[in-house]
């Protein structure tokens, strides 16, 4: 896409919460709000080394009447009950360390105790590299697997542009505006799931890379789906597929992702399934074609006639013969679960039953 930075202004978009990491002086937080401003929303920025916990978690107040002390919100809290605001939590890594429990719970529930946001509400952060930023620390574990990361692009060429003309900097109007973006959430849902169905190793990460920020958990998946999703809809390209992908779940499965969406520009599954078009099993194209039983899968969601369901086992023992019996095997037997009542033709039993005992009868 033309605009830099698309992948996060998509993401924070689609309800993620994201933080953008990059020097000083580059623009992140003027960008940030001018997407505020192209939304029409209220923009609010809180720095959290200028402030208190209690001016984020809220003040006790005795109800006296009722016995119990009560959580009293701060006035800017109470107010993203309310439609349509943006909220930007700048220099998030100098929070100090009473204040990041209740910092993830607004990035990622949206919420401060029993105080939820409005479902409209757009989170935002951003932080300086720990050298840059005093009094820093390293964001836990647990806030980093809940937010997306985005490495900020300079916008160089609208500060030239501004400093040619007179120091007049804009900031760019061609933003990614997402909307509504729901009738592109199944394709993108049941493409994660097949993934991670033919894939257990990103299930889960159990140690944090020391490269990167992000890793997987089936949480970060949920929201990958989701933004590939607002992706989609606003026609984002395979960069800023990738960033997103990346900056959720790290590059090991954005790079299983990019294979799985590009073994879809390789075949169609659909044609595949209806004879129209004959595999190439030569190895140079086994590595993507361990993805094509899960798009064979993904057919039989619009269209679950026998002819098609007969079109989809065919392929997929054609496959298992030809030595991709491991990814096969997972999606015969969703294929065969789901189902239920339909029985294999006569003259696929054979090859069927020889294919399943080569997996182990998983199928």
């Amino acid at each position: 896409m033309s605009c830099l930075n698309s992948a996060l202004f998509i993401v924070i978009q689609c309800g993620v919460s994201g933080i953008a990491w990059g020097g000083t002086g580059c623009a992140k937080s003027a960008f940030i709000e001018a997407l505020a401003k192209a939304l029409g929303y209220k923009f609010f920025c809180f720095i959290p080394s200028q402030h208190m916990p209690e001016d984020i978690g809220g003040i006790p107040d005795i109800d006296k009447k009722a016995g119990v002390a009560r959580m009293v919100p701060m006035q800017w809290i109470k107010a993203l009950t309310e439609p349509n605001w943006f909220l930007f939590i700048d220099e998030v890594t100098t929070a100090p360390q009473p204040m990041r429990p209740p910092i993830l719970s607004v990035l990622n529930e949206g919420r401060i105790g029993d105080l939820s946001f409005h479902p409209s509400t757009i989170r935002v952060a951003a932080a300086n590299p720990p050298e840059l930023a005093p009094n820093s620390s390293p964001l836990e574990a647990s806030m980093l697997n809940r937010l997306y990361h985005h490495d900020w692009e300079l916008p160089f060429d609208s500060w030239l542009a501004g400093m040619m003309n007179g120091g007049q900097i804009d900031t760019p109007t061609n933003m990614p505006i997402v909307g509504d973006f729901s009738a592109y959430l199944p394709k993108w849902t049941r493409r994660v799931g097949y993934l991670l169905q033919r894939q257990p190793a990103l299930r889960e990460c159990r140690q944090v890379p020391d490269d990167e920020k992000a890793f997987p958990s089936l949480r970060q998946w949920e929201k990958v789906a989701r933004c590939l999703a607002g992706a989609d809809k606003v026609k984002a390209d395979g960069e800023v597929i990738n960033q997103i992908a990346t900056g959720l779940v790290g590059s090991a499965g954005a790079g299983q992702l990019m294979q799985s969406i590009a073994a879809k520009d390789l075949y169609d599954p659909a044609d595949v399934v209806d004879g129209k078009v004959t595999i190439d099993y030569s190895d140079d194209r086994i590595d993507q074609l361990v993805f094509l039983p899960c798009g064979i899968m993904e057919t039989l969601e619009d269209d679950h006639s026998s002819k098609r369901i007969d079109g989809a086992f065919s392929v997929l023992i054609e496959m298992g013969e030809n030595g991709l019996l491991d990814c096969v095997g997972p999606v015969l037997s969703q294929l065969t679960n789901t189902y239920t009542n339909y029985r294999v033709p006569k003259k696929l039993l054979a090859r069927y039953g020889a294919v399943c005992s080569q997996i182990g009868g998983g199928a």
